[in-house]
């Protein structure tokens, strides 16, 4: 009976890993790091973590908690609230919609489509916050930011595979 109860709680935090270790990299980074201009190209992690899990293993990371790990990455970046909950839902969306073509790609080909995300992602995240301050901003911190997340990109995708492996994997045996 305790053995059946550790099997399910077991089952259930591995069920959880994707989205709690996406959480928690979000929170690293959003750790205040002290240098001038820092927070307005931090590397989007949120971004990176939905881009892996929406391709590698969408059940366990549907589009609630895209828009979940947006809301939380708003609150504790002081961004407007909605701002990457809209994105990491429509960055979701899109890669789920493709996934197909995902399959059985090289990671050069899934790196290259993250840049484009990446990409769309900065210039939708410019429009918004330009219209809602109702003024025209500089968008070179924006696309550097996401010069930034596509040159992390490869190290966050090696880190959430060994991730997936460690903790995802045993779920299908």
């Amino acid at each position: 009976m305790i053995t059946a109860a550790f099997q399910r709680l077991d089952r259930s935090a591995r069920l959880l890993a994707p989205f709690v270790t996406s959480v928690l990299l979000v929170m690293l980074s959003a750790l205040p790091v002290y240098l001038p201009g820092y927070g307005q190209v931090a590397v989007d992690v949120g971004l990176m973590t939905v881009f892996y899990w929406a391709i590698y293993r969408p059940d366990l990371f549907p589009a609630i908690a895209a828009f979940v790990l947006g809301l939380w990455q708003d609150i504790l970046v002081g961004s407007p609230i909605g701002l990457h909950a809209l994105i990491l839902l429509l960055a979701n969306w899109a890669i789920v919609s493709q996934r197909t073509f995902f399959q059985g790609k090289s990671f050069a080909v899934i790196w290259w489509c993250f840049s484009l995300v990446a990409l769309a992602a900065a210039i939708v995240s410019w429009i918004i916050v330009c219209a809602l301050n109702v003024t025209l901003m500089s968008p070179v911190p924006v696309l550097f930011q996401a010069a930034l997340t596509v040159g992390v990109f490869p190290f966050m995708a090696w880190l959430l595979a060994r991730a997936q492996h460690a903790i995802v994997r045993p779920l299908d045996v």
